[in-house]
């Protein structure tokens, strides 16, 4: 082996101590979301209901599942359990503590589009908000439930083979065709399970 060979060999092996404990978290969460029955491991089961309500507006269910029948306030649970450092974790609990007295009263027990107004108010000022703003507890809130709703579903086999496009075995190479025929408009799904 030449020192090249070694040296690849050897950022590979860093990046996998570093990087493998949260990948593996992260399947370990994606694999909690699927257990719909199995108590809260981070949250007390109010806040649970709190961020599965949030979760429900920001991927609502269509004519395909939302975030909730996808499994995603577990999968958030299981990620604050598992990844989140406890600086980030009292940043999460502090913020969803702001934004459920943010309506005037606890947000579940505004009607449905109290609730949806408020989330919509709050990610609205977010995105107004300049990049180097300190933005307020409530609206961070908003914001780190809108990510990780977004990562659960799209790593739910929901959001993998009924919202993206999911080909197992992928056909032949077609080069040059029209947009419309390429997926009708949903983007591709790389796996339907995370594998590491």
């Amino acid at each position: 082996m030449n020192r090249r060979e070694w040296l690849k060999s050897m950022s590979a092996l860093a990046v996998g101590v570093i990087a493998g404990p949260s990948l593996l978290a992260v399947a370990e969460a994606h694999a909690a979301s699927q257990k719909p029955g199995a108590a809260p491991g981070f949250f007390t089961a109010a806040q649970l209901a709190l961020i599965g309500a949030v979760a429900d507006i920001i991927i609502p269910r269509t004519d395909t599942p939302g975030a909730v029948d996808a499994g995603v306030p577990r999968f958030i649970d299981q990620m604050f359990k598992d990844v989140y450092t406890p600086q980030e974790q009292k940043r999460y609990v502090t913020s969803m503590a702001a934004f459920d007295t943010a309506g005037g009263k606890p947000f579940l027990q505004l009607d449905e589009a109290q609730r949806k107004a408020l989330v919509m108010k709050l990610h609205a000022e977010a995105i107004a908000a300049p990049a180097s703003a300190t933005l307020p507890p409530a609206t961070t809130f908003v914001l780190m439930s809108k990510k990780l709703t977004m990562l659960g579903f799209f790593l739910s086999e929901p959001g993998c083979t009924q919202v993206l496009q999911y080909s197992p075995v992928p056909g032949a190479f077609k080069a040059d065709i029209p947009l419309a025929e390429a997926g009708n408009g949903k983007a591709w799904a790389v796996e339907t399970d995370l594998k590491i």
